[in-house]
């Protein structure tokens, strides 16, 4: 009989390796994002969070451009992209010209006006920052609202990845649906709808247009993507300073960052170990750097809170 040798598994370098490979064969890739509105939501209901999750879907497809990642947030918008950017620009422009369009019927003309992606957004650069661009989308719900789980927020595509039960969602094809219901779901007068779209509860099913199954080739596991989103703090950091954005991180977050810090900048295992001056620097620093609020220095950085009040007196009522 003959006999057959069993290679053995890749080794975790391999497989980082072929992903690599992947990474520069698949891109180019872009996070195309907007500032947040200063004053005001875009959306104010979920029915408003339908229609542009629609028209996000509808208007891809029709750039030939491939969502990877999406939130749909209050105030602003978060895509991560495959193809080029002149097409990434063109799909967001069309996106905002129907959007306002709807805004405008429901009494909410120019809400749009001062929303707009940077002309100049450069591609991302690395299998590295790949990951952390899907992270931070992914998180940024989370780190925006108290109530929201990663993973399961409908108005992200947060809840596709490593998904199991993905498959047993039911969904129906969009050929099933009647014209007048194509309108309802869209708010197009000649809505042309792709005929791989699925719709589940009135909206385009996520896993019909967002290429999820490409995000996971090129994350190393479901635990390392679940590490990357919640515990990834030094990520989510750099790429909120790249976008000018102040990290959010919880207090069980900036604890670790604290811990870090006073090894790396003083030498010492513990915050506890630092002298009141070193304490006070290293609030400076989550202040600064991370963002952190005056009750989330005191209580990091083992500080009176009203000596903190006072070293920060423009943020004294955030704790």
């Amino acid at each position: 009989m003959e006999q057959y040798v069993k290679w053995p598994p890749p080794t975790e370098r391999q497989i980082e390796w072929m992903q690599e490979q992947l990474f520069r064969e698949s891109g180019p890739f872009y996070h195309l994002s907007t500032k947040p509105l200063e004053d005001g939501l875009i959306f104010e209901c979920d029915e408003e969070r339908r229609i542009a999750f629609n028209l996000m879907a509808v208007t891809a497809k029709e750039f030939h451009i491939d969502i990877l990642a999406f939130a749909l947030m209050s105030n602003h918008f978060h895509f991560i992209i495959r193809g080029e950017l002149v097409d990434g620009l063109a799909f967001f422009h069309r996106l905002k010209k129907r959007l306002s369009n709807y805004f405008a019927r429901r009494g909410r003309p120019g809400i749009l006006n001062a929303v707009n992606v940077d002309p100049d957004t450069p591609a991302i650069s690395s299998l590295t920052q790949f990951r952390n661009e899907i992270a931070y989308v992914i998180r940024n719900p989370y780190v925006a609202r108290t109530d929201v789980n990663p993973f399961a927020y409908p108005w992200c595509s947060g809840f596709l990845y490593f998904n199991p039960l993905l498959g047993s969602l039911s969904s129906k094809s969009v050929n099933e649906l009647s014209y007048k219901e194509k309108r309802s779901m869209t708010r197009m007068t000649n809505p042309i709808l792709d005929s791989q779209f699925r719709v589940r509860e009135g909206m385009i099913a996520a896993e019909s247009f967002v290429n999820y199954k490409l995000v996971e080739q090129l994350f190393p596991s479901a635990r390392k993507f679940t590490w990357w989103v919640l515990k990834n703090v030094e990520a989510q950091v750099e790429t909120s300073v790249r976008m000018g954005e102040k990290p959010n991180l919880n207090d069980d977050e900036l604890f670790v960052t604290a811990q870090q810090l006073s090894r790396s900048e003083y030498g010492r295992d513990s915050v506890k170990e630092l002298s009141l001056l070193q304490r006070k620097e290293l609030g400076i620093l989550l202040k600064n750097k991370w963002g952190a609020s005056n009750g989330q220095v005191a209580r990091i950085a083992q500080l009176d809170p009203r000596a903190v009040d006072a070293m920060f007196p423009l943020t004294a009522k955030k704790r």
